[in-house]
């Protein structure tokens, strides 16, 4: 086997743990499928403008622990010219360190965001996940499909561009069936498997967790409600958080308020789930029993925590993963119809609800049925 593999999208401090949770997975699927070994490390090139910079000279090396097996990450810095002269000419210089280190790589594992591989965002979105599936195939290097959604596509010209690459990849791992019948009129093998973020285990730390404790991630996005093409849509979610929360305190029963996509520097403007827990808490008038998970913690960890939950409410799609992949009961407050058929995907049915453009009148009969699916637990 070659020393080197990349893994597309790698991001282990995406600000959304449920992305940086795929990064996680990537490496626990591929070692459960011996397509790594002990000595493989995970090739990143960094393609940057001014080599003057110190952070852009020379390689940086990290490394990250994955349930106790510990990977070499490798950030190569590469002068943006030869991605130039790559691409517009098909020349790669041989004694660079792109030259000599792409020869030297096994295969390129591509995760896509989970549900990158379409246009359904833009098609600028789309073309960005792709340098390292085209530096791949020009160079004859394998590329594996990682357990993702493949497609939809609404322009054609990129629906050939998806084709070709799956015609291309010498594995395609789906977590859905939505593309099936096409890659099965290409006569393309593939494999139906979970999402990736279900391969990453959770990371217990130094955190007390109380019994039967209901967790609630509220987002950021849908708090906000102001975030792009969405804004305006979810008025009524900081009434129907409050009614959980109010709900649930009155039966005497601890309340995580368990952040899923933050970033604990700098807030992320309109999308900072933190920012938006520390609203909801601060505007309480009885903070008893709430606890504000308020902490700079990677994704491992906010799956550990989620996972000592009795019960689970989540916004945020990889939140309710979390639960969903460790056993725990949850309910889903759902902004796409992708929720519902994750779930039932799953086995879990009528545990989730719309929550865009609802009334007051419909945000109550959302908490009544989240009642009715907590009282069924007991």
């Amino acid at each position: 086997m070659k020393p080197y593999i990349i893994i597309s999208g790698l991001n282990f401090r995406d600000n959304n743990r449920g992305t940086a949770a795929l990064s996680y997975g990537s490496l626990s699927f591929l070692n459960e499928r011996e397509l790594l070994s002990k000595e493989t490390k995970i090739l990143n090139f960094r393609f940057v403008k001014n080599l003057f910079k110190s952070k852009n000279r020379g390689t940086n090396i990290q490394k990250i622990d994955i349930a106790g097996v510990k990977w070499e990450c490798l950030t190569v810095n590469v002068f943006f010219v030869e991605a130039l002269l790559f691409k517009y000419l098909h020349v790669c210089l041989p004694f660079t360190n792109l030259g000599r280190m792409i020869k030297q790589v096994e295969y390129v594992a591509a995760i896509n965001g989970g549900d990158g591989f379409s246009d359904i965002y833009n098609t600028t979105s789309f073309l960005n996940r792709l340098p390292d599936i085209n530096l791949a195939m020009k160079f004859n290097i394998p590329v594996i499909i990682l357990p993702q959604t493949l497609g939809p596509f609404r322009e054609s010209k990129n629906k050939a561009i998806a084709d070709r690459i799956l015609c291309y990849a010498s594995q395609i791992f789906v977590r859905d069936n939505k593309y099936a019948s096409d890659l099965e009129a290409m006569g393309l093998k593939y494999e139906q498997t979970r999402d990736l973020s279900y391969y990453m285990k959770p990371e217990p730390f130094n955190i007390e967790i109380k019994a039967n404790a209901i967790g609630i991630n509220i987002s950021g996005l849908a708090y906000s409600n102001k975030f792009r093409t969405l804004s305006g849509q979810f008025s009524t979610y900081p009434y129907l958080i409050n009614k959980l929360i109010v709900y649930f305190q009155q039966k005497n029963i601890a309340i995580y308020l368990i952040p899923h996509s933050y970033n604990y520097q700098k807030v992320e403007v309109a999308n900072d789930d933190l920012e938006a827990a520390r609203d909801v808490y601060s505007k309480l008038h009885d903070k008893s029993n709430i606890i504000l998970i308020d902490q700079d913690l990677i994704s491992p960890q906010i799956k550990f925590i989620i996972s000592q939950m009795k019960f689970f409410i989540g916004t945020r799609m990889h939140a309710n993963f979390a639960a969903m992949y460790t056993g725990v009961p949850l309910f889903g407050l759902a902004y796409s119809y992708k929720f519902q058929g994750a779930f039932e995907a799953n086995g879990i049915y009528d545990s989730t609800a719309m929550i865009n453009d609802i009334s007051e009148k419909e945000a109550d009969a959302i908490v009544e049925r989240i009642v009715t699916k907590y009282k069924s637990l007991d």
